[in-house]
């Protein structure tokens, strides 16, 4: 009778095993496909987020619209011409040699750049043929999550070419 008890006391134990290892399988995988469905749910708004944070940063911290979008004979920006470039607003200091850009050129749909170039632009100050752009052109440092939401926003606008 000891043999028989043995024996059915073990069998449950390795059911008991099977079932717990089953059950932590299906609690793994549930929680895997919880989480990608919650983050698939999320990207939209995510990049509704970086879009307007890219927004934030380029009219009110890096204040691209002053030099990149041209300005009325009375000096307000054209708004129907948003980021599509224009004549620099600012001369060049008058004492200084320096090589001064005249015309900033359009920015909105970042014509002419990948967004990891747009990126490498903002976080290290060179464009994709190695050059530093012009002053007043400042040589940007942006972090990364900066460089990428400024990125996002100007390749979410329309460009004129």
């Amino acid at each position: 009778m000891r043999y028989g008890m043995a024996c059915t006391l073990r069998a449950r134990n390795q059911r008991g095993r099977m079932s717990t290892k089953i059950f932590l399988i299906l609690m793994f995988s549930f929680v895997t496909w919880w989480l990608a469905a919650a983050a698939e749910r999320n990207t939209a708004g995510s990049i509704e987020d970086e879009i307007s944070r890219g927004r934030y940063l380029v009219e009110r911290v890096a204040m691209c619209v002053q030099c990149h979008t041209p300005r009325t004979q009375t000096g307000e920006l054209l708004e129907t011409r948003y980021l599509q470039g224009g004549p620099v607003p600012v001369s060049a200091p008058p004492n200084f040699r320096i090589d001064w850009a005249y015309k900033a050129p359009a920015i909105a749909g970042l014509p002419g750049y990948t967004v990891q170039e747009g990126i490498k632009l903002l976080m290290e100050g060179v464009t994709p043929d190695g050059r530093t752009p012009k002053p007043p052109m400042p040589k940007f440092r942006l972090t990364r999550s900066d460089a990428e939401a400024v990125v996002t926003y100007l390749k979410s606008l329309k460009s004129l070419s």
